[in-house]
């Protein structure tokens, strides 16, 4: 004759497999709805644009990022240049040429030696000077011994200036002054209300040059200065055999 207890006995057995099987599946699906959520909060952080560097900065990850500069200037001007380590900060980093591709600005010395080929005839780098007008017929600029420069290397690509392909390069003579910020265009624009300001296309540089507060700013084809207390508008630029004159 059939027992019922045990008829009664696989029933419970069998209600047991299915709250089981029904705590497994809610596991699951909520550890699976966990994992789903971390790369949307990745794609944001990644989203964002170049971010301006500010000085002052004691972090490890500042100070691995040194050594990416470092490889930037390599890159760039071989053994040359080198970073002088005696300014602080000796690089910040922001979208000076407003490309949306971050760039890097690192205050230089030659290096022992080197001068002859920081004067190269055709080299790899933009030479200007912000403070100089150029005029028909005059003299190429020049590097001296022992010139402190800073180079503004423009990014490429979302990499920005880290990126292999990172060569465009303006090396600026006497434009390493002392303070140096990486400023964004909103914050000029807030701290000189109601003064006149140049078409600003990207981040901006400050610092104190010559005495004075103001800002080193990309200009189409060079970086010019900013002095809030004297600019009265940018002069008009025309090419002269390859060389842009301002009146």
């Amino acid at each position: 004759m059939f027992d019922l207890s045990c008829l009664k006995a696989a029933k419970d057995l069998t209600n047991s497999s299915k709250a089981l099987l029904i705590v497994l599946v809610t596991s699951t699906t909520l550890s699976c709805f966990g994992c789903a959520s971390k790369p949307s909060e990745l794609g944001s952080k990644s989203g964002q644009g170049p971010q301006v560097s500010h000085p002052g900065e004691t972090s490890e990850a500042s100070t691995l990022r040194v050594s990416e500069v470092e490889e930037a200037v390599r890159r760039v001007f071989k053994d040359n240049a080198l970073i002088a380590q005696d300014y602080k900060p000796s690089f910040v980093v922001g979208d000076f040429n407003g490309d949306q591709s971050p760039d890097v600005a690192v205050v230089l010395k030659v290096a022992q030696g080197k001068t002859s080929q920081m004067n190269q005839q055709f080299p790899p780098w933009i030479l200007k000077d912000p403070f100089v007008t150029a005029v028909p017929g005059m003299a190429p600029l020049r590097v001296s011994d022992d010139e402190t420069l800073l180079a503004i290397i423009h990014g490429y690509g979302s990499e920005g200036w880290r990126d292999p392909q990172a060569t465009q390069t303006y090396l600026l003579k006497n434009s390493t002054g002392a303070k140096i910020e990486a400023r964004t265009k909103a914050e000029v624009i807030a701290a000189n209300q109601g003064k006149k300001i140049p078409q600003l296309r990207g981040d901006l540089i400050s610092e104190v040059l010559k005495g004075k507060t103001g800002y080193l700013y990309y200009a189409v084809s060079t970086y010019s200065w900013y002095d809030p207390s004297t600019f009265n508008g940018e002069p008009m630029v025309r090419p002269v055999h390859g060389v842009d004159v301002r009146n």
